[in-house]
């Protein structure tokens, strides 16, 4: 592979430094450094950058200096792009840096900005070559479980093998394309896989695996462990950490201890709106409900997430305004659709949330089916039994529940899906232990 010499050249030699931590990203959702410490059991010592607007200077210490950044990477990166279109590496970097600004914006458009940018790499790659990790990695965090493992078996067949690095996402990767597919034991055999390759760097995968079999103990374990791996981390990278353990605090029901998590976090890295929507909820849950609706109100604003405008709609119906709360589902289903139409396998989750919200339960089961044949793991079966139910389906609905039961996840929220469909069969001494089980791993289930 060569790479000729353009007016964008001064900036490829960062650019790839960053690539493969772009990739990272993409799949766990978390922005990382990758030089490792070792095995110290002390967490690393945070450095202080300073303040500056020059990436050279440090990290972004804000969520909109990181935005302004990216949007100044993005521009350098197309201008190498048009000035090599022949370069397939260029369209790579360019799609690198929109990938890097959609973890970091949540915005459709700027994944398909990417996809964009990487159709136009394929176009001038020679066979055997081209961004096949990092299509794949744009397939994987879009639900698309096929195409990314088609990328990985493409990159088996390249004439110089990757380097260890390289094997070792790729090899996650293959055990996270497993464990969404419902295969646990073979999710877990990927992430071995890259760890005997590169220590530790399943670590963070391993965190939500734990999680979702029930041992949040272990996972809030694993989460140590990776940030344990990163020197000098960023305040971004130390929010994101922060964010994930409020969000274990969450999933158990201690909402006190998950707003701890979720402030520090905002204080590490202000301006964020995945942090701000997670303390949005929890002062709903906390019963502070004009708090949080003034703060979703203001992630709308800056962000036009429909997943927040349907927590608008929540709120409102609790109130009893269901005229507003039928605006505001009809405001956010308009978005929902536009990307059923840009990344339909990315959407089926959430749009059925917006269904289940709103009891349109056809449309939910709809969505239910295509998001279970997408992705037939724990969490798209719950949603599927669910929405089997919500349509009078309770046979179909428990023998959807026990696949999960008779599988390791443990979540409170399959315990009381479970409740709720064997209430509605009849069969109330079962429901009443899945409740019992719900309520004891999550009081508020």
């Amino acid at each position: 592979m060569t790479t000729s010499r353009t007016n964008g050249s001064a900036i490829v030699p960062a650019l790839l430094a960053m690539k493969w931590w772009i990739i990272a990203a993409v799949v766990i959702g978390a922005l990382w450094f990758t030089a490792r410490i070792g095995s110290d059991e002390a967490a690393p010592a945070a450095y202080d950058w300073g303040n500056s607007p020059f990436s050279g200077s440090g990290p972004p210490r804000t969520y909109a200096e990181a935005i302004r950044r990216s949007d100044l990477a993005i521009a350098n990166a197309r201008a190498a792009a048009l000035a090599a279109p022949d370069q397939w590496l260029m369209h790579e970097i360019h799609a690198s840096e929109q990938l890097a600004r959609a973890q970091l914006s949540g915005s459709y458009d700027d994944y398909a900005a990417a996809q964009q940018a990487l159709d136009s790499a394929f176009k001038v790659a020679v066979q055997g070559s081209g961004p096949h990790l990092m299509q794949a990695s744009l397939d994987f965090g879009m639900h698309r479980l096929a195409r990314a493992q088609a990328q990985l078996e493409a990159i088996d067949g390249y004439a110089v093998p990757p380097d260890p690095g390289d094997r070792a996402e790729i090899a996650a990767m293959r055990g996270d394309i497993a464990f969404y597919r419902g295969d646990y034991a073979a999710a877990l055999a990927g992430y071995d896989a890259a760890d005997a390759l590169v220590p530790g760097s399943a670590s963070f995968r391993r965190a939500i695996f734990a999680a979702r079999i029930g041992d949040v103990d272990q996972a809030d374990a694993y989460l140590a462990e990776a940030e344990r791996a990163y020197r000098s981390p960023t305040r971004q990278t130390r929010a994101y950490m922060e964010l994930q353990r409020g969000i274990l605090d969450l999933d158990r029901g201690r909402l006190t201890d998950a707003m701890a998590h979720f402030r520090k976090a905002d204080s590490l890295f202000p301006g964020r709106w995945l942090i701000e929507e997670h303390i949005a909820e929890v002062l709903n849950l906390q019963g502070n409900t004009a708090q949080a609706e003034a703060l979703y109100r203001d992630i709308v604003r800056r962000t036009g997430h429909p997943e927040f405008i349907d927590a608008l709609a929540g709120i409102a119906e609790a109130r009893g305004d269901t005229a507003q709360a039928k605006r505001l589902y009809a405001r956010s289903w308009t978005i929902w659709s536009k990307r059923l139409e840009q990344f339909p396998e990315a959407t089926y989750g959430h749009g059925i949330d917006h269904c289940v919200a709103k009891q349109d339960w056809p449309r939910a089961l709809r969505l239910a089916e295509r998001n279970h044949a997408a992705r037939p793991y724990g969490e798209a079966k719950i949603a599927l039994a669910r929405a089997l139910l919500g349509n009078g389906r309770s046979a179909q609905a428990q023998a959807m529940i026990e696949q999960v039961l008779a599988s390791r996840w443990r979540t409170p929220d399959l315990h009381a899906a479970a409740a709720d469909i064997y209430q509605a069969s009849g069969m109330t001494e079962k429901a009443a232990e899945h409740r019992r089980l719900a309520r004891a791993m999550n009081p508020l289930s």
